[in-house]
């Protein structure tokens, strides 16, 4: 019963002790951040798709040739004022796989600084603007590969870390539809036992297409008890020899 009695009131002791420290030495948030999208009243919102162990957000959806604009803002914490040598907006386009180890690529980075060497004692907004950003690829999520755009604002510190908070959004791009998009004929089976043959109506089908399709028998010298048809989404990630693949 004791033990019942005093771990709770340790337990409770270390966490007023460490929070106590942190405060003393800096450590800890010292300012809330949050980027806020124009027009968001009027733009679409998806849910991203996430990996089991993150949570679903919900971001907005922007053509490639959308200019990206909004305003951050930056709140201190306890409504003290923090130092900074700077406070800086970047647009970031990035590419990030994850089969082997987890490796990131930009492939499209704007930076706009935002306010010189100052400090932050109370509320502050800041306007951002990016109107010309290449954007020419289209968001995925995906098993092991994540194509991403993302606004990281930044202020930077001296003597401490960073405050740093990043806002994703998505991306869709309008493609012409291909001028040749013919339909599709293959042939499986074993040879003087079962032949069949498959065909699809096209070749090349948008995500939320429906696929047309006849299978045609055209020898059959077995019992067949059973058939099922399947539509596979598989993933292919790097070239030649070192392409990895998951379904």
């Amino acid at each position: 019963e004791r033990v019942q009695i005093w771990l709770p009131l340790l337990s409770s002791v270390s966490f007023l002790m460490a929070k106590a420290v942190k405060k003393l030495f800096g450590f800890g948030p010292v300012a809330t951040v949050s980027i806020e999208f124009n027009d968001m009243d009027t733009r679409r919102v998806i849910d991203m798709p996430a990996k089991d162990d993150e949570e679903v957000q919900r971001v907005p959806v922007f053509r490639g040739e959308e200019a990206i604009s909004g305003r951050i803002v930056i709140t201190p914490v306890d409504g003290k004022r923090f130092e900074h040598t700077g406070i800086k907006v970047e647009l970031i386009g990035q590419i990030v796989l994850s089969y082997e180890r987890v490796e990131k690529r930009d492939f499209t980075s704007v930076v706009r600084q935002l306010e010189p060497a100052g400090e932050v004692s109370s509320e502050r907004v800041l306007e951002f603007d990016f109107p010309t950003v290449d954007k020419q690829f289209d968001s995925y999520a995906g098993l092991n590969a994540q194509l991403r755009y993302f606004v990281r604002v930044t202020a930077v510190r001296s003597y401490a870390s960073n405050v740093v908070h990043e806002q994703e959004f998505w991306v869709e791009n309008d493609f012409p539809e291909p001028e040749s998009n013919n339909g599709i004929k293959m042939e499986v089976g074993i040879e003087d036992f079962l032949h069949i043959e498959f065909e699809y109506d096209r070749s090349k089908y948008l995500l939320n297409d429906v696929v047309l399709g006849k299978v045609y028998f055209i020898l059959t010298r077995l019992k067949i008890k059973h058939m099922e048809l399947a539509v596979v989404r598989r993933e292919s990630i790097g070239s030649g020899p070192n392409v990895y693949n998951e379904s």
